[in-house]
């Protein structure tokens, strides 16, 4: 690998681990509300996380194919099974809200331990063959991989996003119709933060799916086809760099378009500046009184003037 590669995906690991991190730190420090969604999120960060900690360092070194081969399964449909928790808890909440104080709340743990645990065995199936990618097993495993594991939860993800905003569009307008009383106004509030919480995950997927096609593709193209000549010399690269930057972006959306973090992280971002403020304080005000110091030493003695030394007499 390239020595400007090596450096670059080097240093875009750590700005996904430590924006990660961040998000991670504020669902678990209380600093926002401890919702199922934001726990679902916090699921989606850690993800990320192992991408920027785990996956880039063993392809910058090199390490085993096979592992890596592993790892890069997983990492792809936990990446896609929290998202479809995420949708399917959004779906839940404007499609059906009086169901979701009891139905999220139940299968909470579930859904949570199938996010992780299913991906986790199917991506380690392959040790059982050694990878082995002449093995027809193997042609199938791929192929599951992709229609069972990318293609089919993405046809599913775009019904639900469909009826989402159709449920919020019915919303709104029939609170248009409605008496402007303090009560409508904050449902219509309540179905417009939804609507804007919907749309950052719809735009969160649609990213994943986008960074992941180049890996989709080559897999397609080299494994299933055996077509070498229709897959570029430098999207190898290009595939690496796309996945390193949705999980990079991933944190800033939370955190500027999630309204409960962005209140956050506005309020954390005015306290620094507070803080940056205080410092320079102490020190401008005692370069003033240093500089107001020097001044008077500079000053020459004045002279009494005439009309006092005659007003003294």
């Amino acid at each position: 690998m390239d020595l400007n590669v090596t450096v670059s995906l080097t240093v875009l690991s750590v700005l996904i681990v430590a924006a990660n991190l961040f998000v991670v730190s504020l669902v678990c420090l209380k600093r926002v509300p401890r919702t199922y969604t934001n726990w679902l999120t916090v699921s989606l960060a850690v993800s990320d996380i192992l991408t920027g900690g785990i996956l880039f360092p063993m392809l910058v070194i090199g390490l085993a194919h096979i592992v890596a081969d592993c790892l890069l399964t997983m990492i792809l449909l936990w990446g896609v099974a929290n998202i479809c928790a995420l949708t399917y808890d959004r779906y839940v909440a404007i499609t059906k809200p009086l169901h979701y104080t009891y139905r999220i709340p139940e299968i909470f743990k579930k859904t949570i331990i199938a996010v992780w645990l299913f991906p986790t065995i199917y991506g380690l199936l392959p040790l059982f063959w050694r990878a082995d990618r002449s093995k027809t097993i193997h042609l199938v495993y791929l192929v599951c991989l992709e229609f069972v594991g990318v293609i089919t939860p993405y046809i599913f993800m775009t019904i639900a996003y469909i009826r989402i905003f159709k449920a919020v569009r019915q919303g709104l307008a029939s609170r248009n119709k409605l008496d402007c009383t303090m009560k409508q106004i904050n449902k219509r509030r309540h179905i417009s933060s939804d609507a804007q919480v919907a749309k950052l995950f719809f735009i969160i997927s649609v990213a994943f799916l986008i960074s992941w096609m180049p890996i989709i593709y080559m897999t397609t193209a080299v494994s299933v086809f055996g077509r070498f000549d229709i897959v570029p010399t430098v999207l190898p690269i290009i595939s690496l760099y796309t996945v390193a930057i949705a999980s990079l972006v991933n944190p800033f959306v939370y955190g500027f378009l999630k309204p409960d973090f962005r209140v956050v992280t506005r309020n954390i971002c005015r306290n620094n500046n507070r803080v940056v403020a205080m410092s320079k304080t102490p020190k401008q005000a005692c370069q003033v009184k240093t500089d107001r110091h020097t001044n008077r030493r500079e000053e020459p003695p004045q002279q009494p003037s005439i009309n006092s030394e005659r007003e003294s007499y």
